[in-house]
């Protein structure tokens, strides 16, 4: 009885260290995947603030040098709330695609979003009364963003590199610009 309880007591404390080990390699692989983008986002001229590497077990894609969708929180410019870039299936330093949602502050006055019947959002929004369409464009060599509004110059911001208008829509916290950057292999 006493070689059975040794026996099982050892096999317990092997189960938890190899669970345990797992848990810090899981995590040092999530570590290198984070570093992995950080190093890639250099290249692009874009300085991270927050990396979340989604795709687990980590220790795979790790082991393949792969991150397969990354969210990247970018600080916020002047005009702007929020500011986040997609890096799309990083392999080996390069990427199918990067994505950057910006949200434009909208102008002042009480705003409501005018939602589509399938209730996300639309280019519209009510502003004080006054129904208000938004639209973008790039401009100057496609590394420039100008945010319409009614056709109008809203909000405007110099982008790193060429980039691409993909959709806009006035959501709750303002307008958001998708861009998808011409060429997502930077450096």
């Amino acid at each position: 009885m006493k070689k059975a309880l040794i026996t099982l007591g050892i096999i317990v404390v092997i189960l938890i260290a190899l669970i345990g080990g797992l848990i810090v390699a899981e995590q040092r692989a999530k570590v290198a995947l984070e570093a992995d983008v950080s190093g890639y986002l250099d290249g692009c001229e874009i300085t991270p603030e927050k990396i979340d590497v989604h795709g687990r077990p980590y220790l795979l894609y790790a082991a393949q040098h792969t991150a397969d969708l990354s969210y990247v929180d970018i600080e916020p410019g002047a005009g702007t709330n929020k500011d986040q870039v997609l890096v799309h299936h990083l392999v080996d330093g390069h990427a199918d695609r990067l994505t950057r949602f910006i949200t434009f502050d909208y102008p002042s006055g009480q705003v409501s979003p005018v939602k589509n019947p399938d209730d996300s959002y639309s280019e519209a929004a009510t502003i004080g009364g006054d129904k208000v369409t938004f639209s973008a464009r790039t401009a100057h060599t496609d590394a420039f963003l100008e945010v319409l509004a009614n056709g109008r110059q809203h909000s405007s911001m110099a982008l790193p590199r060429t980039a691409e208008v993909r959709a806009v829509s006035a959501g709750d916290d303002g307008v958001i610009v998708e861009i998808e950057y011409a060429d997502p292999n930077c450096g």
